[in-house]
């Protein structure tokens, strides 16, 4: 992981400062800020030296976006949830800053962030499969799921999010120890179990992405076109997965069904489903009704009023138990397009694909896979909108930026 003999005390100090911060981020976000506040302190002994430009349209783009929610608070209603909002997206702006400012230590920080990932998220699906298996007797039938029993503290989308990412990054870490691969193996397993438990709709579309995704990867990065090969057994290892468990299969059968109900007539479907709470039911009322509202809304209602438009928009469609329990769009750029317009969608899409283009560049596999998702999440969650998904997303293109600049400075001096 590091020689802390081969290390000063202040590139020990910020390796350190990165790996509590995603240990803490992984197994109790709410206490997050004063481990950001310590790598921040950490941090300031290595803003000195050389200027970066390379991934600076990251930041770039991120601060604009942040500033595209402090413009809209100047046409909203509701200032104190507006306030409150930009508080919770601070990240955009803090993270953004650290890829400005920060001018090397970049291996000790990327270090710290991935092995704080990956040492919190196995505690964290260690800990709650025991948990989760002692409920059940030994059972393993899924009975045991629920949002806040899996997992430590966080939505289970969230939560199976981190997995997959911290999976990702381990695969790719280079360990030296014979038992290397089977660790890996060994965690892949947990992965696994605790996407069985955890039954995200998000996650498991986000798997599917990452197997379609993979072997097309390795195809272009090789060269060789028989990874292609890969994508049928793929297929049916991912169709096994799902009739293995009961529960799994009738929640796929159950979205093929609602997404067919509503292609068929969407006014129909608002209809004949008013407040029913079948997730699959939620997504596609909270999608449509959301759509429209971005469609009448070109600028955007402000980050302040967005709960209130939705409120009115569910009530005039009698969907008052939607409105009651203040249900969000359930997609980050219908989320977007409703507080910033057409402009503050566009510029969160941009972003995203900025972030893919970036990582694919790298040839960084696992940064890619892990932008890959968040950009897949936005389409299932209002990945955005919680602490959780942002520091997430700020963590990671400050990672991108930093893996950029550190892979550049290495080729730099091979050529030397």
């Amino acid at each position: 992981m590091i020689n802390f003999r081969q290390n000063t005390g202040k590139e020990i100090f910020l390796f350190a400062s990165c790996f509590l911060m995603m240990l803490v981020f992984v197994l109790r976000d709410q206490f997050i800020t004063p481990f950001i506040l310590l790598f921040f302190v950490a941090s300031l002994f290595f803003m000195k030296g050389e200027k970066h430009r390379s991934a600076r349209w990251l930041a770039i783009v991120l601060i604009a976006f942040y500033g595209f929610h402090l413009i809209s608070l100047g046409y909203s209603n509701n200032w104190m949830y507006a306030g409150s909002d930009l508080m919770t997206k601070l990240s955009y702006l803090v993270f953004p800053l650290f890829i400005l400012f920060v001018r090397k230590g970049f291996d000790l920080i990327m270090k710290g962030i991935r092995w704080g990932l990956i040492v919190g998220c196995f505690f964290s699906m260690t800990f709650s499969f025991l948990r989760a298996f002692i409920a059940e007797g030994a059972a393993l039938s899924g009975e045991a799921f629920n949002a806040n029993f899996y997992g430590l503290n966080m939505h289970p989308s969230y939560l199976a999010l981190l997995f997959i990412i911290a999976c990702a990054f381990l695969w790719q870490e280079r360990i030296s120890f014979k038992g290397a691969f089977l660790l890996k193996l060994v965690y892949t397993g947990l992965v696994v179990l605790s996407m069985f438990y955890l039954r995200s709709l998000g996650a498991f579309v986000c798997v599917a992405a990452i197997m379609c995704v993979f072997p097309v990867w390795k195809s272009i990065k090789t060269k060789n076109w028989k990874w292609l090969l890969i994508l049928p057994v793929y297929a049916m290892l991912f169709v096994l997965g799902i009739i293995s468990s009961a529960k799994i299969a009738n929640d796929v059968n159950t979205s093929l069904t609602r997404l067919g109900d509503w292609s068929t007539s969407p006014e129909q479907f608002l209809l004949d489903n008013k407040n029913n709470m079948e997730s699959n039911t939620v997504r596609l009322v909270t999608w449509t009704l959301s759509a429209r509202l971005v469609s009448e809304h070109v600028f955007g209602v402000g980050i302040g009023d967005v709960k209130d438009e939705l409120e009115q928009k569910y009530r005039s469609y009698g969907y008052t138990y939607y409105a009651h329990h203040e249900l969000n769009p359930h997609n980050q750029f219908l989320q977007t397009g409703i507080a910033l317009g057409w402009i503050g969608a566009l510029i969160l899409f941009v972003f995203l694909i900025l972030l893919m283009f970036y990582t694919f560049k790298a040839n960084h596999l696992a940064l890619f896979l892990a932008a890959l998702c968040i950009f897949v999440s936005c389409l299932f969650e209002s990945m955005l909108e919680r602490q959780v998904g942002i520091i997430l997303t700020g963590i990671l293109t400050m990672y991108a930026a930093f893996y950029i600049r550190n892979l550049k400075a290495q080729t730099s001096q091979l050529s030397n």
